[in-house]
């Protein structure tokens, strides 16, 4: 959706309407336009960035309302452990928390981060 959009700019930006009526064609240069999938991919690297969860900042209500599996208590418990190594290091000590297992693990590894 985006590149056809992105393109019908670029073709309608190709022919300009001069104040005679005249049609004319509008100069293209290669740095007129950045490439469109390299925009598309900064953007939405910086946007998963921004949306992952810290587990060493977030609430209990935030890790229960992002991560799967994991309700109010879970939570509890992670922050619990948390508090007790002084923060996680990697992903991996969840798995010390009581009622996360690997699946549980695997399901919330795109969400979660450490910060």
């Amino acid at each position: 959706m985006l590149r056809k959009t992105y393109l019908s700019a670029i073709a309608s930006l190709a022919f300009t309407v001069t104040a005679s009526g005249a049609v004319s064609a509008a100069p293209l240069t290669s740095a007129a336009a950045p490439e469109p999938m390299a925009v598309y991919t900064q953007a939405a690297e910086t946007s998963a960035k921004e949306t992952l969860l810290d587990i060493n900042t977030a609430t209990a209500a935030e890790l229960s309302a992002v991560m799967i599996g994991v309700g109010v208590k879970r939570a509890e418990e992670i922050i619990k452990l948390r508090e007790q190594l002084g923060g996680y290091t990697e992903l991996e000590q969840l798995l010390d928390v009581k009622g996360i297992g690997l699946k549980t693990l695997e399901k919330n590894k795109a969400l979660i981060r450490i910060n």
